[in-house]
């Protein structure tokens, strides 16, 4: 579950959110290349904004990411390994 800052303050009296950087790096993993394919179209297409369309990446993981409710980035990979089993 992902909530919004404008979810989250009405529950917490007196709460920030914090200032700078990205403040949460999310990343979830996948079991196969296919899949982290699957899950971007699927949150694209449901109206998330992609950051980076699927690629594999140098260090071998096929990854995405895509921008939460605040826009901070969601990381979504997989071993590029797994599309050989």
């Amino acid at each position: 579950m992902l909530d919004t800052e404008g979810f989250r303050t009405p529950f917490l009296p007196g709460w920030r959110a914090p200032e700078g950087g990205p403040r949460t790096l999310l990343c979830f993993e996948f079991d196969s290349p296919a899949e982290v394919d699957a899950k971007y179209a699927e949150l694209v297409g449901a109206g998330y904004q992609g950051i980076a369309e699927p690629f594999d990446a140098f260090w071998g993981m096929r990854y995405a990411t895509v921008a939460d409710p605040d826009g901070g980035g969601v990381d979504l990979y997989a071993s590029l390994a797994a599309q050989a089993d």
